[in-house]
């Protein structure tokens, strides 16, 4: 069973239709247009329950009671939330709270702390902590590095590298920035190579659920990629060989060959030829969370641990993960940025404690709120709860692996408070039922007001 938002391997991964959320845009996540740096051709999904545009069974059709747009008390809330809860399997964790409500803030709570495998839900943990580490207005740099005396007539006696900051939305609009500072620098040939650095990141391509190395729903990771990432053997390599054509489109030759390398220590403090920063990290959160992109999440976990001449890996960043849990009241045991490695798991009130704690973080909280598909209008929700009263009254995460669905996320409760859920479910037959009962839930409790 692939991913909500996994993807096949085709000759160029990009960012899923380059979703991204502008700082400062209302309402829904505006869409990055095609000429943004970070826009890269839409890739092609494999089929699955959860891909955008795909809905689930329709609730218009599971009766009035879950079309009802009318108010409803707590008690009433509970009793609906219990039945519906009865006919999830037995192995769900289910946990509700007001976050505004001044006592008595649970809702409902069904074997809350019991862990349970999350699928993408993971990705909650994972842009929380990328929000709070690297911050909402933080960017990723990839530069050009020259190394060697440039002459009079624009000759650089020496090579130039392409030093990647793991920036997984790197596409032709950075490469071409790029190119340009570095003609803008006088430099009109190169006398040596062209070298990517990749050592941002280790050389591990994958997570655990794939030995680490790529697979079918993820892209090869590297510390330097170019529209996604490729399936060939080395992303860097590709990422170089495509600098070379946009350089020498820019009129710049290139005397030496196109290797990957790393830049000499003595190097690292020089001042960069060119640099390119990555749309903000509150944009990439967006791009990882609302379409649900494995390979955003995984490029974002290892970029956590990342710091001075540490090299991003994914046990670190499941490291930073954790550890940002904790701090927060929460939990997870976490194995990868995504949730393709199916031990990820956490409780329902563990999931919840990190949607509350992340109201409280005052930088990140607006951006990881509008990071979340919004029900009935774009993302993995888009087409889920539509024509109801949820729709554009809840925002939410979605997981699909074999066996499991979940869904997890904030409904509008009226008067600017909000309500926390999260719906954790394994043991799942039928993809189809979980998601009608996930949905109904999410309904009712949109219909709740204090």
């Amino acid at each position: 069973m692939c991913d909500d938002c996994a993807v096949r391997k085709v000759g160029l991964f990009a960012l899923l239709g380059a979703l991204a959320v502008v700082p400062g845009a209302a309402g829904a996540a505006a869409q990055l247009p095609e000429s943004s740096p970070a826009f890269a051709p839409p890739v092609q999904l494999l089929p699955g329950p959860d891909l955008p545009g795909t809905p689930s069974p329709s609730l218009r059709s599971a009766g009035p009671q879950a079309q009802s747009s009318g108010k409803i008390s707590r008690r009433t809330l509970h009793r609906k939330l219990k039945d519906l809860a009865r006919q999830a399997p037995g192995a769900s964790s289910f946990y509700v709270y007001d976050i505004g409500a001044s006592k008595k803030r649970v809702l409902f709570d069904r074997k809350e702390g019991q862990r349970r495998k999350l699928a993408s839900n993971t990705k909650l943990f994972t842009t929380a902590t990328a929000l709070h580490r690297l911050g909402a207005k933080g960017r990723i740099e990839t530069k050009a590095v020259s190394k060697g005396k440039l002459t009079g007539n624009g000759k650089l006696k020496g090579s130039l590298y392409l030093v990647g900051g793991g920036d997984p939305s790197l596409g032709s609009g950075g490469l071409n920035e790029l190119a340009r500072e570095v003609r803008r620098a006088g430099i009109k040939r190169i006398g040596g190579d062209l070298v990517a650095d990749d050592s941002v990141f280790d050389r591990k391509r994958g997570v655990p659920d794939s030995g680490y190395g790529p697979s079918p729903y993820l892209a090869p990771l590297s510390g330097l990629v170019y529209g996604g990432s490729t399936y060939s053997g080395d992303p860097a390599q590709a990422t170089v060989n495509a600098f070379r054509s946009v350089l020498k489109k820019k009129g710049v030759k290139i005397s030496g060959k196109s290797r990957v390398g790393r830049l000499p220590g003595k190097l690292r403090g020089r001042k960069p030829t060119g640099s390119y920063l990555s749309p903000t990290i509150a944009s990439l959160a967006a791009a990882t969370n609302k379409p649900s992109n494995n390979f955003y999440a995984e490029m974002l976990l290892k970029r956590l641990w990342a710091q001075g001449s540490r090299k991003g890996t994914t046990s670190g960043g499941t490291k930073a993960v954790e550890r940002f849990a904790r701090q927060n009241g929460s939990g997870i045991n976490a194995l990868d940025g995504s949730g393709l490695t199916a031990p990820n798991s956490a409780s329902a009130r563990e999931v919840v404690r990190l949607l509350v704690a992340m109201r409280r973080h005052r930088d990140a909280a607006r951006a990881y709120y509008r990071s979340l598909a919004i029900a009935g209008k774009d993302g993995t929700l888009d087409g889920r709860m539509e024509g109801t009263v949820a729709a554009g009254r809840c925002r939410g995460k979605t997981g699909t692996i074999s066996g499991v669905s979940t869904l997890s996320g904030y409904c509008n409760a009226g008067h600017g408070k909000k309500v926390a859920f999260s719906l954790l479910m394994n043991g799942v037959g039928s993809y189809d039922s979980a998601r009608n009962i996930q949905d109904r839930m999410v309904v009712e409790i949109a219909r709740f007001r204090p």
